[in-house]
């Protein structure tokens, strides 16, 4: 019997600072997702003062891959495919079936997108893709702003 994994899995990851109400000052950044998801998922293990370095480290060795390109570009932001590969690799790797490709975890091979992946296993990556933009309405975390030269 193939386990299931809930939305509200990923809901303390998208909700740790709470929703904001003004408006969109950018398109999040990997560098966003990756603070989020490892403070948020992972903080028995990431230290609640950790910088998006160390953030983006823990979550690579763990097989949830960021491009590092990707990271140190605030100009690239995150595409809801993007969202959805982040979402099932992480189910992938609390199921304890993640299977590991170059150090990341791959897509398994019946699966065409991790769009379909999510929707096959009962994510809804787009209802938590909706709630992640709205978390950063207000533009970037500190973690990311101070990395960037903006805090």
């Amino acid at each position: 019997m193939k386990k299931k994994f809930s939305n509200y899995f990923f809901l303390p990851i998208l909700l740790m600072s709470g929703f904001l109400t003004e408006t969109l000052a950018a398109p999040p950044t990997f560098a966003d997702l990756a603070v989020l998801l490892a403070k948020g998922y992972f903080k028995s293990d990431v230290a609640g003062d950790a910088s998006l370095e160390q953030c983006a480290a823990f979550l690579n060795r763990k097989g949830v891959c960021f491009s590092l390109f990707d990271l140190m570009d605030s100009e690239a932001k995150v595409t809801q495919e993007d969202f959805a590969r982040v979402v099932g690799q992480s189910t992938l790797l609390f199921l304890g079936e993640a299977d590991l490709e170059n150090g990341c975890i791959k897509k398994p091979i019946d699966i065409k997108t991790w769009v379909d992946y999510c929707l096959l296993n009962d994510v809804d990556s787009i209802f938590l893709w909706r709630k992640f933009v709205h978390r950063m309405e207000k533009g970037s975390l500190p973690e990311v702003q101070r990395f960037f030269g903006n805090g």
